[in-house]
């Protein structure tokens, strides 16, 4: 079961056309999407945090996905934003292709394991041709959030 993505991510929290038209764009966009339910106390320090992993090494998955992800003490909780992008962004991906579903995750840097449980369960999820096509052909947040909720 997918209790980690269930219990971090929200309604809410799930944008069904990012404006990004970049992965810097994309993750300002959805950081100041989990701000805005969440009210972060430092909002630009969360963002350079995942800016600063991405520059690190792609966080691009292939088949579409990408996961760009942060530990600050910014947050005392996991927590998870999904967007979509049809169009696709260029996260640099292994296999050449723009990510059209991207999940951000900020997560707090005592705490490992949830981070760790959380992406695992993404890739378990969207390794699935289906899940990937349910996400993308989801006509609302809500659709998406319990597809992401599933057992």
């Amino acid at each position: 079961m997918n209790e980690m993505l269930k219990s971090s991510l929200c309604p809410e929290c799930v944008q069904l056309d990012l404006k990004a038209g970049s992965k810097e764009d994309a993750i300002r966009e959805l950081v100041s999407i989990i701000h805005s339910k969440h009210r972060l106390t430092d909002l630009s320090g969360a963002i350079s945090v995942v800016m600063q992993r991405e520059q690190k090494m792609s966080t691009s998955l292939e088949n579409g996905i990408a996961v760009p992800h942060g530990k600050s003490d910014i947050v005392d909780r996991l927590l998870v934003a999904v967007g979509i992008k049809k169009s696709g962004i260029d996260f640099n991906s292994a296999d050449g292709e723009p990510s059209r579903i991207i999940i951000l995750i900020l997560s707090p840097l005592s705490k490992a394991g949830p981070h760790v449980r959380c992406l695992a369960e993404i890739a378990k999820l969207l390794q699935s041709p289906n899940n990937r096509k349910r996400i993308l052909d989801a006509k609302t947040a809500l659709e998406i959030y319990e597809i992401m909720s599933e057992p």
